[in-house]
């Protein structure tokens, strides 16, 4: 779960400079995720992550879920909120939930996540 929370956080200070220079999405990408200036991200073995944003053309807004198959629990953020949530899920899930690329710390709460 650490490890999850530390590659959560990373990836989030990592897209918060980097998503504006995105060419597209990542979508349940494992192993290097590439971004915008040749910068790349390496995530663990098993360690599943989804990206979405309200507009693909201008990424102003994003989503950010992963989950590790071999645990129980996934996380997730938001661009309008500066807190990660958690929820449980089955083991062996390698779909990451992202929710919606403007949901605030309320719309994450009413939908069953659970603040860090």
């Amino acid at each position: 779960m650490k490890k999850i929370m530390i590659a959560a956080l990373s990836l989030l200070m990592l897209l918060a400079f980097t998503v504006p220079a995105m060419a597209g999405a990542v979508d349940n990408m494992t192993s290097t995720v590439s971004f915008g200036g040749d910068a790349a991200y390496d995530m663990s073995n098993k360690v599943y992550i989804d990206y979405t944003t309200d507009d693909y053309t201008n990424a102003q807004y994003f989503g950010l879920g992963t989950v590790h198959s071999g645990g129980n629990r996934m996380f997730a953020t938001s661009s309008e909120t500066s807190v990660i949530f958690w929820k449980t899920c089955d083991k062996g899930t390698s779909e990451a939930d992202v929710g919606n690329a403007t949901w605030t710390t309320g719309l994450y709460t009413t939908n069953n996540w659970l603040a860090l």
